[in-house]
């Protein structure tokens, strides 16, 4: 039981990141209708934005000391007092990183918010009355465009990141079985859950959520209420591409930043569809199944096939329920 537990918290953990993943290719669709194939990119992108603001900038000849490593005295003298490996070490270690980890996130938030606001502008934007279908390739040729794009920046050598919260081991017994736990996968399943969360409130309460739902339900309508369905267009692009941002920097500090993160886009597509395109709510339960499926598939069948079990069963749900567990059949009117 102890084991189940300790695998069933691990997948809660990464369906956390799938659902924050997924809220980003949710908001575009529910605005424009758009099912943005290069959202992983994107996410790629924000953790490229990260590096190079967290280490690239830092490490820089003639960046302030106090941005590589803040290290005032009364934490050198905590540290030299401390056993090896005592969580009170992995604290003050991440204390030291706070201000390029702060800076990190602040870059990628704007650079990635500048980032989706050329998109809908430059590719979206000229595309409005068009076909969707046009604009759905578009995003498929955008992931070519970023790809090369980030190769040509950055290079394709792995790196790592400074993690965005302290990475003590947290130890405790359940059902008699130990359970080990990293303080930063707890600290970033909470930021992604906050966020999702805080999207989901914008979305249902605020002015700009209730634009997005009546662009979503008819943009010629929205349009005669006075709503400026090009503005949403844009905000669902910014928001997309900046919690990708947070997406991105999270994903890199667990899996190291590298070309490969923008395919990590793909798989969270699979829970979207199971979820239901434009439902929030279908999304976060499907990002939630498929974490914890995958741990208990790799728990008893081994890693190889954590990668197919969960995506069979999307094909099921999409077999039985077209349009995912809570998404909104189309409706054609004649």
């Amino acid at each position: 039981m102890g084991q189940f537990a300790q695998f069933a918290i691990n997948g809660l953990m990464s369906g956390a990141i799938y659902a924050l993943i997924a809220v980003g290719i949710v908001s575009v669709f529910k605005a424009t209708k758009v099912v943005n194939f290069a959202h992983g990119y994107v996410i790629m992108f924000g953790a490229y934005f990260y590096y190079t603001f967290a280490v690239i900038i830092p490490g820089m000849e003639g960046a302030p000391a106090w941005l590589a490593s803040w290290n005032p005295a009364w934490m050198a003298e905590m540290r030299a007092d401390l056993p090896m490996f005592s969580p009170m070490g992995a604290v003050l270690d991440w204390a030291a990183n706070v201000p390029r980890i702060l800076f990190g996130l602040a870059g990628a938030l704007v650079c990635n918010a500048i980032l989706g606001l050329i998109i809908e502008r430059t590719l979206m934007r000229p595309l409005m009355g068009q076909s969707i279908f046009a604009m759905i390739m578009i995003t498929v040729g955008l992931i070519s465009i970023l790809s090369g794009t980030a190769s040509l920046i950055w290079t394709a050598d792995a790196d790592f990141v400074p993690h965005i919260a302290p990475n003590a081991p947290v130890r405790f017994d359940l059902f008699g079985t130990p359970i080990f736990l990293f303080g930063a996968d707890l600290v970033n399943m909470a930021i992604a859950l906050l966020i999702f969360v805080g999207i989901v409130l914008m979305v249902r309460y605020t002015k700009s959520g209730v634009a997005i739902r009546a662009t979503a339900e008819d943009q010629s309508t929205a349009y005669s209420m006075g709503i400026s369905v090009p503005k949403v267009f844009s905000r669902a692009w910014v928001l997309a591409c900046t919690t990708g941002a947070i997406a991105g920097a999270i994903l890199a500090t667990r899996n190291g930043i590298s070309p490969s993160l923008g395919l990590f886009g793909f798989s969270v597509l699979a829970i979207v569809l199971m979820g239901g395109l434009d439902s929030y709510i279908g999304v976060f339960i499907a990002a939630m199944a498929v974490g914890v499926m995958e741990a208990m598939t790799q728990w008893q069948l081994g890693g190889d096939w954590a990668e197919i079990v969960p995506y069979v069963a999307v094909l099921v749900v999409l077999l039985v329920r077209p349009h995912g567990l809570f998404g909104q059949a189309e409706v054609e009117r004649i």
